[in-house]
C-alpha cells in the first residue's frame, strides 16, 4: 500500500487491499476511521443490494469509528485492528444487535453479551459493520434463510457465494467488509472462501472459544451458555474466518486464540509468530477424498499449486492417506447419530417454523453405544492420518468437486459421476472430522473463469504451518478479486478478472 491519500470508494480500492493494509492506513494517519467507514458503507450501499450479504447493520459502527480516532487524537491506538471495519455472521451473538442464525425461532433474539471471538476482535479496535446472512442454523451449503432470502456471488449472481458463510464472503469479495467471522462445521468457511476468491482459516478445533455461538435455548439472564464439550457441533466444528489475504489470517489467529474460561473445551496452546521459512515441512497432494470426484480443471490448479510449492524447496509426493476415503461419512454418521440436540431444544414445540430440509436432519439421536462406535471410527481414522503425516506434514487437496454452482440445481454430472449438490463439499468433511487446522488458497481459475481455492491442511496446533504454506502459495499465483461491479451493473458475468500480488 502506498503512502499516499486514499482515493474514493470504488471496487479496485476495497477489494484490492487487505484487512493489514487498512489496519496500517489507520495507524500511519492515512485516513480516519470514519473516514474508512464511510468508505465501505457507500460500497455496502452500492453492493448489498444485489448481493443480500449484510443482513443486520449496526447502528452504533460510526459511534465505534468515532471512538477511535478520539483515541488516535489522544495517541493511543485500540490496539492491532484499530478502525477497521468487519462483518460477523449471524450464528455468532453481538450484544445488542439481532442475532437470528437465519431462524424465525431466533428472529426476535438480542443478545446481553457478545460471542468471546466478536468480543475479542472489538476489544482489539475492530468497528463491527453488521451481520452477514448464512442459511437456518447454518447446515445447507448455500445462503438462504426463511428471514432473509438469498445470497449471491459477487463473480456471477445467479451462483451461490457459498455456505453458510456465504455472507461474509459475499461481503468481502465485493469490498463491503475487510474480513468476515464466521464459523465452519462441515466446510462453512471453505466452500465460501473456495466461492468467491478468499482465503479463510479453520483453526486447529479448541483453539478458539465458541462461546456464543447459536443455536441454543437464550438463558433467563440474558448470559451465554458454556458450550456443551459433548456436542458434535463443539467438538468437529470451530470459529473461523475469511479476508483477502493469508496474512490477515494469521493476525486474526493470534487475536482470537486462547480459552476465555467459559467453552470447557478452549486449550491454552502457544503458537508462536509466523513461520519464517518452509524449512522442515513436507507435503503430499491427491485429487479428492477418495469417494468423489472431482473436476479435472480444479485438479489441475491444484496441480500446479503442488509444483509451485515443490519449486520452493518442498518435497511433494502424490498420494492420499490411508483412511480419508473413510472420513466424509464418518462425519456425517456422527453428525446424524447426535440429532442435533442444539436445534431440537430450540425448537420444541415450534417445529413447523422450521425450514424442510431441517426435519430431516433432527431424527432420533442414536444411542450412546451407537455414538460411541461412531466416535471409535473418527479416532482410527484420525490415527491413520496423523501417521501419515509423520512424514507429510502438509496436505494439498480440493475445497470441492466444482467451483460455486447453482444452488438451484439439485445434481452434477463430475467426471462421469452424479453428484447431489449436498455432496459436492465431501473434501471439506473429510477434514472436518479429524480437527485439524486447514487454510483455503485461490491457485487459479476454473474453466468458467471462477476461482478456485485448494485446502492446505497440517497436523494439530501447527497451524503456523499451514499459514506459511498458504501464504507462499498466495505469493506464487496472486490474490484474487471479482469483476468491478455496481448496484447497477449485476449481470452475472465472470469474463473478467483482476490479481493483484500478495
Amino acid at each position: 500500500m502506498n503512502n499516499t491519500v486514499l482515493p474514493p470508494a470504488d471496487a479496485t480500492l476495497l477489494t484490492g487491499f487487505s484487512m493489514v493494509e487498512w489496519a496500517a492506513a489507520l495507524r500511519e494517519r492515512r485516513l480516519t476511521a470514519v473516514e474508512c467507514l464511510e468508505l465501505h458503507q457507500a460500497r455496502i450501499a452500492e453492493a448489498n443490494p444485489g448481493l443480500n450479504a449484510i443482513v443486520t447493520p449496526n447502528p452504533r459502527a460510526r459511534e465505534e469509528a468515532e471512538a477511535a480516532d478520539a483515541a488516535a487524537a489522544e495517541g493511543r491506538f485500540l490496539g492491532p485492528l484499530h478502525g477497521v471495519p468487519f462483518t460477523v455472521k449471524d450464528t455468532l451473538a453481538v450484544k445488542g444487535l439481532r442475532s437470528t442464525a437465519g431462524s424465525p425461532l431466533l428472529g426476535d433474539y438480542i443478545p446481553a453479551e457478545s460471542a468471546t471471538a466478536v468480543r475479542r476482535l472489538q476489544e482489539a479496535g475492530a468497528v463491527l459493520l453488521g451481520k452477514t446472512n448464512c442459511s437456518e442454523f447454518a447446515v445447507e451449503t448455500h445462503s438462504r434463510n426463511p428471514l432473509f432470502g438469498d445470497t449471491w456471488n459477487p463473480w456471477d449472481t445467479t451462483l451461490t457465494s457459498g455456505g453458510s458463510t456465504g455472507g461474509d464472503s459475499a461481503a468481502v469479495a465485493s469490498g463491503m467488509s475487510t474480513f468476515g467471522l464466521g464459523t465452519d462445521f462441515g466446510g462453512s468457511i471453505r466452500w465460501p472462501a473456495h466461492c468467491t476468491g478468499l482465503s479463510s482459516l479453520r483453526p486447529t478445533v479448541g483453539l478458539i472459544p465458541e462461546t456464543g455461538l447459536l443455536p441454543y435455548v437464550p438463558p433467563a439472564d440474558g448470559g451465554l451458555p458454556a458450550p456443551n464439550s459433548m456436542s458434535a457441533l463443539h467438538r468437529l466444528g470451530s470459529v473461523a474466518w475469511l479476508a483477502r489475504s493469508v496474512a490477515d489470517l494469521g493476525v486474526l489467529l493470534g487475536i482470537l486464540a486462547g480459552p476465555d474460561g467459559v467453552d470447557p473445551s478452549a486449550v491454552p496452546v502457544p503458537l508462536g509468530g509466523a513461520r519464517e521459512s518452509l524449512d522442515g515441512l513436507s507435503a503430499a497432494w491427491f485429487e479428492d477424498e477418495g469417494t468423489h470426484p472431482v473436476r479435472a480443471d480444479l485438479v489441475s490448479v491444484l496441480r500446479s499449486a503442488a509444483e509451485a510449492l515443490a519449486g520452493l524447496g518442498v518435497p511433494v509426493t502424490h498420494g492420499r492417506p490411508p483412511g480419508l476415503d473413510r472420513a466424509a461419512a464418518a462425519f456425517v454418521r456422527l453428525r446424524t447419530a447426535e440429532g442435533m440436540p442444539e436445534v431440537a431444544e430450540l425448537a420444541a414445540g415450534r417445529e413447523d417454523e422450521l425450514g424442510a430440509h431441517l426435519h430431516g436432519l433432527l431424527g432420533e439421536p442414536a444411542t450412546v453405544v451407537e455414538y460411541r462406535k461412531a466416535a471409535a471410527e473418527r479416532d482410527a481414522i484420525r490415527a491413520e492420518v496423523l501417521a501419515y503425516m509423520e512424514e507429510h506434514t502438509i496436505l494439498l487437496l480440493p475445497v470441492a468437486c466444482l467451483p460455486a454452482s447453482d444452488p438451484q440445481q439439485q445434481s452434477f454430472a463430475v467426471e462421469g459421476k452424479e453428484i447431489p449438490w449436498t455432496e459436492l463439499g465431501s473434501c471439506c468433511r473429510a477434514i472436518s472430522v479429524l480437527g485439524f487446522p486447514v487454510a483455503v488458497v485461490p491457485c487459479g481459475l476454473s474453466e468458467e473463469g471462477l476461482p478456485v481455492g485448494i485446502q492446505v491442511v497440517g497436523r494439530p496446533y501447527r497451524d503456523r504451518d499451514v499459514l506459511a504454506v498458504a501464504g507462499a502459495l498466495e505469493k506464487a499465483f496472486g490474490r484474487f478479486s471479482p469483476p468491478a461491479f455496481g448496484s447497477s451493473t449485476f449481470t452475472g458475468s465472470s469474463s473478467s478478472t483482476e490479481r493483484t500480488d500478495g
